[in-house]
């Protein structure tokens, strides 16, 4: 059954659709708040353009959250794959520079910033609007001000849109924390504080808590002082507000259904016929993984999981269902999710596995064909050996003249991405709504405010065993600091958070994978140089030399 599609995202693809036919220009100073806002749906529609940029979230987050942090990573593969002229290995050694990668961050967060501006000046020059709209569009341009703070630091805060300064001039991270905290302080009040379909995937109060707590859990990082106990009770309004639960099985959160997830408190609403964009599928499993799920083009076998966070896991915690490792089937042996244990194959027997002799072998020398057993001989003694596709969660690398290389390591290493449901025999691109905040995270950072407010404590035990109760982990006696941290990141694995967290706790400088950089100046990312190009008075981070 078709998955419901929140209304907001409805009326904006009719919006949308509606755009691409109508040439002429849209001028606001001529429409007539009587012809436009006949009806809620009308009013719908004007507000959605304000969620649009969210769209980019997960390629974004995919790479600027996790995959520069040591959750997961992207291996240039035996066949040479997803190299790219060496970007993804210069991503992975925090090798940023002002020109790869970073421009979708900045843009998901200033194009959302003026499209609010632009909102919120409209409907501020109309009479009878119910000032929960304008307060649910302030308290996203907040979100959205957050998100720039958060990965750039030095930022432009402009609120104005009509009289926008065009060159708007760059904020300290510390100026930009207090224009945030007062947006949503002041859009609070007037928020809406149901929980239905007239508020998902959208802006309302809790979801302002939760930025607000967010805020304040990181403030240290933004200069602005010590804010753990705002952080705390930040969460505890969303806790007292009871509109949130935790869901009985990890996984029911990222299902190709999880509309109705009780923990989802913010979410991007993909579908991939109105709202593409969440194309795991392709990005991040083994290029024979068709045969299992039916997919009529071969993935693209990039993302993968780091070896030692997989080896982080307990053999008890459920959450080790999001990896896809060990022999891969065809779909006859049932590839299948469940709320509880996540993704494992139902059937899965000897004539059922899958087998490819030719991408995982390309640009190797004969000779490196040879120790690995390609091709199988005649009879077909050494399939297995050769062309079995077998997922260990290891990698080997050489390092030489011309590089990272893999050392004879085929492209069936490092374990792949199975938390969210892939739904069978569907074109690319899922439908499964993506979390932006979860219930199960406030949860973890009233533990940590708590812990670092108060030291350890009956509070932050209780919430973090919570979660570990419900993945079949033991309850602690004792809590730590890292004892959290570990927590956070294997909760929040694969959802984006990874930086974040790792800054959070002091591990940003540490070694992984092919990383030694330990310059505590990259917590921040360059801004893009097209955006230092048209605007001079944009200061460039410290560490930025050129491209």
């Amino acid at each position: 059954m078709k998955k419901i599609i929140s209304i907001w995202m409805i009326v904006m693809s009719i919006s949308v659709m509606q755009s691409c036919t109508d040439l002429d220009p849209e001028v606001y100073s001529q429409i007539l708040p009587e012809e436009y806002f006949e009806n809620e749906q009308q009013l719908l529609a004007f507000t959605a353009a304000a969620y649009t940029s969210l769209g980019g979230y997960w390629n974004n987050e995919i790479i600027l959250g996790d995959a520069v942090s040591d959750v997961s990573t992207v291996p240039i593969r035996s066949n040479g794959g997803w190299d790219d002229g060496g970007i993804w290995p210069r991503l992975m050694r925090h090798e940023f520079t002002s020109l790869n990668n970073v421009s979708g961050a900045w843009n998901l967060a200033f194009n959302g910033v003026a499209t609010c501006n632009r909102l919120i000046e409209f409907l501020e020059l109309q009479s009878d609007i119910d000032p929960s709209v304008i307060a649910e569009l302030r308290a996203l341009r907040a979100y959205y001000l957050w998100f720039g703070l958060d990965h750039f630091g030095n930022i432009p805060v402009e609120l104005r849109f009509a009289e926008a300064d065009p060159n708007p001039e760059q904020s300290t991270p510390a100026e930009a924390f207090a224009a945030v905290e007062s947006e949503l302080l002041a859009a609070i009040p007037d928020l809406k504080e149901n929980k239905d379909i007239s508020t998902y995937a959208k802006m309302n109060k809790w979801v302002a808590y939760m930025t607000l707590a967010k805020l304040y859990i990181n403030a240290e990082r933004y200069e602005a002082g010590k804010h753990y106990t705002e952080a705390a009770d930040a969460i505890d309004k969303i806790i007292e507000a009871d509109k949130y639960s935790l869901e009985g099985g990890y996984f029911a959160n990222f299902r190709t259904e999880n509309e109705g997830s009780s923990e989802n408190m913010f979410v991007v609403p993909y579908d991939r016929t109105v709202f593409g964009g969440f194309n795991l599928p392709h990005q991040a499993l083994h290029q024979s993984a068709g045969a299992t799920f039916g997919y009529s083009s071969a993935p693209w076998g990039g993302y993968s999981i780091q070896e030692d966070f997989y080896n982080s896991f307990d053999a008890e915690d459920k959450r080790r269902g999001m990896f896809i490792v060990g022999q891969q089937y065809t779909q006859a042996a049932g590839p299948t999710w469940t709320n509880d244990a996540g993704f494992f194959y139902a059937n899965p027997k000897d004539e059922f596995k899958v087998y490819n002799c030719d991408e995982d072998f390309n640009g190797f020398s004969p000779g490196e064909r040879e120790q690995l057993g390609w091709p199988p001989n005649s009879d077909g003694d050494n399939l297995d050996a050769a062309c079995n596709i077998f997922i260990t969660p290891d990698y080997k690398f050489t390092v030489g003249e011309e590089g990272v290389r893999p050392n004879i390591t085929p492209y069936r290493h490092g374990a792949r991405f199975g938390k969210f449901e892939l739904e069978l025999n569907a074109p690319p691109g899922l439908n499964n709504d993506f979390p932006i905040f979860r219930y199960g995270e406030a949860l973890l950072i009233r533990a940590e405010a708590l812990f670092r407010a108060n030291g350890d404590n009956a509070e932050s035990r209780m919430l973090v065993n919570q979660i570990r109760e419900r993945v079949g982990l033991d309850p602690m006696a004792s809590l730590t600091l890292d004892d959290i941290y570990q927590e956070l990141k294997k909760e929040m694995a694969i959802e984006g958070k990874g930086r974040e967290i790792t800054i959070r706790f002091g591990h940003w400088e540490d070694e992984w994978m092919l990383k030694t950089d330990s310059d505590p100046r990259k917590r921040w990312y360059p801004i893009p140089q097209e955006q230092i190009d048209a605007n001079p008075r944009l200061v460039q981070v410290e560490y930025v030399s050129g491209g």
